[in-house]
């Protein structure tokens, strides 16, 4: 499965490995698990996601700490 690097901003710079299907669901990840109280969506700047190939980076998440029923991030 593909991994994804995660940045944004939300009072301090976040930055996560993330094993996810799509950049979506990589984003929605960061968004839920990432850090931070986020709050619908509210909060969050300069969001970037960047394909991560590096084999020795170890997925802090996966698709599996997914929650289609948490709350989503519109970016």
């Amino acid at each position: 499965m593909p991994k994804y690097t995660v940045t944004g901003t939300y009072a301090e710079n976040y930055e996560l490995t993330i094993e996810a299907p799509d950049e979506d669901t990589a984003v929605q990840i960061f968004y839920q698990q990432g850090g931070g109280d986020p709050i619908d969506g509210y909060g969050w700047d300069n969001i970037e996601v960047d394909a991560n190939d590096d084999e020795t980076d170890d997925a802090v998440y996966t698709a599996e700490d997914y929650d289609e029923t948490a709350g989503k991030i519109l970016w």
